[in-house]
């Protein structure tokens, strides 16, 4: 019997979900603080840009309420959203910057703490994950350091993200309709997934 893209998807996120549980508590007890260092009074100037926003944003709407009310012209309410849109990329330039730092430094430490933390935890079991158990499936095949290295990190969670989310839709397409069941990290690494007891893969 194949195994099912619902019941190895499942065991994927019974894996992923507590990692990714752990990288947000870590986050909010002191990563978020760690990163925000090179930032002095990044919170009060995100505040200060959140307000801008919601300003930015109420002044629109009157805008069109005007445009709405025939108060004003179709060009000159064009011309209003372009200086308003202006002067508010001139106020709020270096915050938005500084804004856009931080969350890049942010999505590269989950993205990068999950692979290694995702990658330590498939080494420590030894291919045999909790989600795998309780999925009453296990993992077979040449399983050391090196094959899961390519199962686990480069063909699925670097092909996924450097695909754009391709690479997990191509999976599921090989799962569903190749005729050996197979993707591309099984026939890269030599390994496939099994039902528990059983032994032939998919």
């Amino acid at each position: 019997m194949r195994v099912s893209l619902f019941k190895k998807t499942m065991a994927y996120l019974l894996d992923a979900m507590p990692i990714f549980f752990i990288l947000m508590v870590l986050n909010s007890l002191f990563v978020a603080e760690l990163l925000k260092n090179p930032y002095p009074d990044y919170d009060e100037n995100y505040e200060v840009y959140q307000q801008n926003v919601d300003d930015y944003y109420g002044t629109l709407d009157l805008y069109y309420q005007d445009l709405e009310d025939e108060i004003i012209t179709q060009a000159e309410y064009d011309a209003q959203v372009v200086t308003l849109r202006d002067d508010f990329l001139v106020v709020n330039d270096e915050t938005e910057t500084v804004i856009y730092e931080y969350f890049s430094r942010l999505i590269y430490f989950f993205i990068i703490s999950f692979l290694v933390v995702k990658y330590l935890y498939n080494l420590f079991t030894k291919g045999q994950t909790y989600g795998l158990k309780l999925m009453k499936l296990e993992m077979v095949g040449k399983i050391n350091w090196f094959s899961l290295l390519l199962r686990e990190v480069f063909w699925r969670e670097v092909f996924w993200i450097f695909t754009f989310g391709f690479g997990f839709l191509l999976d599921s397409i090989m799962l569903t309709f190749g005729k050996k069941r197979k993707t591309l990290r099984d026939m890269f690494s030599n390994t496939s997934i099994i039902y528990q007891g059983t032994s032939y893969p998919f």
